[in-house]
């Protein structure tokens, strides 16, 4: 999946925020959006990516993380 996540990377208006915690359907709960066990990639919450891309403040959001089970950050209390 990754590997095909590639195409994308050259585009500038799109954004990625790929984690590797084990977790289903991550964006409609508070708790893994924007908590303080949300996982993190470059020390930001999904809603912090998101922000940031959608309202263009900083570099480029593509954030992908290294292959599961790597993040510190995942947590069993996260909707799976």
């Amino acid at each position: 999946m990754v590997g095909d996540l590639k195409v994308v990377q050259d585009k500038e208006e799109w954004g990625l925020f790929i984690d590797s915690c084990f977790t289903h359907c991550q964006t409609p709960f508070k708790i893994s959006w924007d908590s303080p066990i949300s996982p993190r990639l470059g020390n930001k919450t999904i809603s912090q990516a998101v922000g940031d891309w959608h309202f263009s403040r900083g570099q480029r959001v593509k954030e992908i993380d290294c292959e599961y089970p790597c993040n510190p950050t995942c947590s069993s209390q996260l909707p799976s």
